[in-house]
């Protein structure tokens, strides 16, 4: 041990003396830094050129250009090269509620060697001086990441740009610039598990046999037991026996690509750290990260396309799409599920007519096409899996139509308006629409085995069926939020627009009724979905139920549209108060886990008090309008009308 340690400090001084013999060349722009921004571009926390006296944003928005002094007296010049840029080190944020956990590892969940405490082994490589972490992120730091996002949002999901304009317009009421406060979505673009950065290839390529077979072992085991049931992309059996004869010293078989299959055992290897709850963050997320550095080096996303298709490496794209997901890298997000789609396209394609395919491997070849095409998990091969994934199939269906109605009723294609093309739904009767398809989750709900149903859940005593049933139940909660969201958007139109003396004394009409039922209805899904988060959330077990960043992503979801519902006093009821606080109260608790969760509830705090001040100062008589008092459009035309609510391939997978 003390030979291989001498080795890798070695390696490490080597590495260094490199770096600053010569700078590398990037393979990406350099990025232009302005230190003297306008204050236009400073609050909106977007890039500036900095042009004198009017910055190109400024000028194509057609809005005031003004410099401050301090601005003015500094030069102007292009930022150094990262390569030379001192390491910045970050500074720890100190959460409301301080929560300490011991360095202990879970109960282990294989028994076949004697596994290894987490904390035994810890992975000596020279990334680990290279690349920091971000678990220790101030604020500022954050800022900083939001200031250096694109500030194209086309990649964003329904969700995504939603919660963006919840919060813009928030600060609009407040009187403060546009996109003042960092609304990082999870999912999205928020670094829930971290920064995930580069390592260069010569480090990782053998780096999976050196694992020792002991805490191997454990990680698949928790991969298996805990990660699987709720994102089943492999085949158990199958990965399983070619794990054996890799680590036996027999190699992998013929017939799989070695590379490959060591960038999905190390994306396996990543899932299973990050899902260790008792695990410190910061010690979780370098590890994982580091894993996960491994997987995409080994893989070489820029020689797949030269490379046939096969199903390990359909299999693979997708796991690292998950695990994107909880970064901030959305080109990379983007880039391994349009990859993981087409080559199962072209590989599918080409093999359906073959008639040498077995049927076991073209069952496996249509359900992981089925799973790129519907970014669907495919079916589990043991047991109750089968009657999961017909379930979850009915549910993808309904949710595809509520997918097509909205982009149907959102679609402003002139060019089909032209041509007088066929459009299957018309803008004026979505609400009738949402009526026969919220008819059909009731349907479908009500069709569900008695041990399947929310209220017989604790009866069931395996725990990956429980899992299953539960991120089963969320789904149908989240596809009746998104469902009626509209109405909810639609109501404050018809409030914004209309005068409001004609809106005192007119009845309200019975599509008035039902949308303002429809948002009700809207916002006790959200209610449902915050209780059964709070439900399944354990402080005591070292792994939930479900990853804890399925509990993040769904309260984001409930917390945003209990802000929305602060506008109206008749929707933000006593109960959605409640749930909003219940909101909070669990995002805390999950504050030891990444540090966006505790960035996430403070700034849910800061926009709920900003909508509670613009109430007071209008009650007060200092100019302030509220949205209901017949404000133009503030409210909904940003937020709601022009929001384009097809959904991303992660909104009905997840």
């Amino acid at each position: 041990m003390s030979a291989r340690q001498d080795e890798d400090q070695q390696l490490q001084a080597q590495t260094q003396a490199q770096a600053q013999a010569q700078v590398p060349l990037s393979l990406y722009r350099e990025r232009l830094k302005i230190a003297n921004a306008c204050q236009s571009c400073r609050a909106s926390k977007v890039k500036c050129d900095g042009g004198r006296p009017v910055c190109e944003r400024c000028q194509k928005r057609g809005r005031a250009c003004h410099y401050s002094q301090h601005d003015a007296a500094s030069p102007r010049g292009r930022g150094r090269p990262r390569a030379k840029a001192p390491t910045r080190q970050p500074r720890p944020i100190r959460s409301r509620v301080s929560v300490e956990l011991p360095i202990t590892a879970p109960t282990p969940v294989t028994a076949r060697n004697s596994p290894l405490a987490a904390q035994e082994y810890t992975l000596q490589t020279p990334s680990a001086t290279h690349t920091p972490s971000t678990t220790g992120l101030s604020g500022s730091d954050f800022e900083q990441a939001h200031e250096d996002r694109d500030e194209s949002r086309a990649f964003y999901t329904a969700h995504g740009r939603f919660a963006g304009q919840v919060s813009s317009t928030i600060d609009k009421i407040a009187g403060l610039s546009p996109d003042t406060t960092c609304s990082l979505v999870p999912f999205v673009d928020a670094p829930l598990f971290g920064d995930v950065g580069e390592l260069p290839r010569s480090v990782v390529l053998d780096f999976a046999s050196e694992l020792p077979r002991a805490y191997a072992d454990r990680l698949l085991g928790i991969y298996w037991h805990h990660v699987h049931p709720v994102e089943p992309v492999l085949d158990q059996q199958r990965f399983s026996r070619i794990y054996d004869a890799f680590y036996s010293g027999s190699g992998t078989p013929i017939d799989v690509d070695r590379d490959v299959w060591l960038s999905t055992l190390n994306i396996v290897f990543a899932l299973a750290v990050q899902i260790q709850e008792a695990i410190p963050m910061q010690k979780r997320d370098d590890e994982a990260n580091r894993y996960f550095q491994r997987a995409w080096a080994l893989l070489r996303p820029e020689a797949i396309l030269w490379k046939p298709g096969s199903l390990e490496l359909v299999q693979c794209l997708l796991l690292m799409n998950r695990y994107l997901h909880c970064t901030n890298n959305q080109q990379k997000t983007s880039m391994t599920a349009t990859l993981a789609i087409r080559i199962a396209q072209n590989m599918v394609c080409h093999t359906c007519e073959e008639a040498s395919s077995g049927d076991a491997d073209k069952d496996l070849r249509q359900k992981v096409w089925a799973s790129c095409v519907a970014l669907e998990r495919p079916a589990l091969p043991t047991g109750h899996g089968a009657d999961f994934h017909a379930w979850e199939l009915e549910l993808h269906e309904i949710g595809t139509h509520i997918q097509l109605a909205q982009a149907q009723v959102q679609s402003r294609n002139n060019i089909a308006i032209k041509l007088g093309l066929p459009r299957l739904y018309q803008q004026d009767e979505y609400h009738s629409i949402a009526v026969q398809l919220d008819g059909c989750l009731n349907k479908w709900e009500k069709s569900l085995p008695d041990d399947w149903k929310l209220q017989n859940m604790h009866m069931i005593h395996d725990r990956r069926a429980r899992a299953e049933r539960y991120l089963l139940h969320f789904r149908l909660l989240h596809s009746r939020i998104y469902l009626h969201r509209p109405m909810l958007a639609r109501l404050y139109a018809i409030k914004s627009h209309a005068p409001t003396v004609a809106a005192a004394s007119d009845p309200p009409t019975i599509t008035d009724r039902l949308l303002r039922e429809c948002a009700r209805m809207c916002l006790e899904a959200a209610q449902k979905l915050t209780s059964l988060i709070a439900e399944i959330h354990d402080p005591s077990e070292s792994i939930g139920i479900l990853p804890w960043w399925y509990r993040i992503y769904y309260l984001h979801i409930a917390g945003i549209h209990f802000l929305a519902a602060m506008f109206a006093p008749d929707l933000f009821t006593p109960s959605v108060e409640r749930a909003w606080y219940q909101v909070l109260a669990v995002l805390r608790a999950h504050e030891h886990l990444s540090l966006y969760v505790h960035q996430c509830a403070r700034t849910f705090e800061m926009l709920a008090a900003r909508i509670l001040n613009a109430r007071c100062l209008n009650a007060d008589g200092n100019g302030v309008m509220a949205l209901d008092d017949g404000a133009p459009g503030l409210f909904l035309d940003d937020m709601f009308q022009d929001v384009n609510f097809d959904l991303d391939d992660f909104l009905f997978s997840v």
